[in-house]
């Protein structure tokens, strides 16, 4: 069963995500909603853990530097790093 209140489209991207304990870190997108997005990356984050995002939406041609701050709401161990999944503030 699908808990999302809002479907995700397919978002391959770098995303540049700044924690709260001030580290910097470029990681994959792999989808986007209007409420969040799937993220995936090496270090181990934690549910609960307050993010700065940026990426750059592109559309008709043209590109926009978007800054969602985020929450983790989850995160799911895979063969090369974790998933994780950010809920927009």
């Amino acid at each position: 069963m699908n808990k999302r209140q809002h479907g995700r489209a397919k978002f391959i991207r770098e995303v540049i995500l700044d924690s709260v304990d001030g580290k910097t870190a470029i990681i994959k997108a792999h989808d986007l909603s209007t409420s969040g997005m799937g993220l995936s990356g090496i270090a181990i984050r934690s549910a609960g853990e307050l993010l700065n995002l940026k990426f750059i939406l592109r559309m008709n041609g043209h590109e926009r530097e978007v800054k969602m701050a985020g929450e983790i709401k989850y995160v799911q161990a895979f063969e090369h790093g974790y998933h994780f999944g950010v809920r927009f503030l």
